[in-house]
């Protein structure tokens, strides 16, 4: 692939500049790009001190946000670094792309925080029936877990609340969600929709 093919498809998949796509492998129904990140060094966690020592790769498999309708897996290739500091306890470390994907995870910042979205817009249960049609294979429980992730006001600051319940699975499941009416923000979700839950959480 030359420079410019790579350069074109970096801009049409939006991905950050240190991100570099090798190959791309269309389906039908999917597209996974091979990419790795460019960068000569990477900084330890611990002492961050800057290595160019690369003590070997791996590979990680990461969804990110759908494109034209379908689905868009990442094939990332992950560099492990020796760190040159003696004196630090992490010899060997992973080089990390907080801005891009978090250490672990298995979807990209963007895709969680669309998830989080669609999640609370569709109260859940109808953002699972959704995300097939917008090109994303997601369960519920996953949907529930990006909802519980987002970074939430604190609730101290919070001078008029909102209550609501909602259902998982109609009939069968049901949460309370609490909402900060003046930001019109969630604040948080509660696993039932019991008076005792809500008041222990007040």
């Amino acid at each position: 692939m030359s420079s410019l093919d790579t350069e074109t498809l970096s801009s049409l998949f939006l991905l950050p500049d240190p991100i570099a796509i090798e190959a791309v492998y269309p389906t039908k129904k999917r597209l996974t790009l091979q990419i790795s990140c460019t960068l000569p060094s990477a900084f330890c966690p611990l002492c961050q001190r800057s290595s160019e020592r690369i003590h070997g790769r791996y590979g990680r498999t990461v969804a990110d946000v759908p494109c034209g309708g379908r689905l868009v897996t990442l094939a990332l290739t992950v560099r492990k670094f020796v760190c040159g500091m003696t004196t630090c306890p992490r010899r060997i470390f992973t080089e990390r792309l907080p801005d891009f994907v978090q250490s672990y995870a298995r979807m990209t910042n963007r895709l969680s925080e669309v998830l989080q979205t669609l999640g609370f817009a569709t109260c859940g249960e109808l953002g699972e029936r959704l995300t097939p049609k917008l090109g994303m294979e997601i369960s519920g429980p996953t949907l529930l877990r990006r909802m519980r992730a987002r970074s939430c006001p604190a609730p101290s600051s919070v001078r008029i609340l909102g209550i609501d319940d909602w259902s998982w699975k109609k009939g069968v499941t049901y949460g309370t969600i609490l909402v900060d009416l003046e930001l019109r923000k969630p604040i948080e979700i509660l696993a039932d929709r019991t008076a005792e839950t809500s008041e222990a959480w007040l």
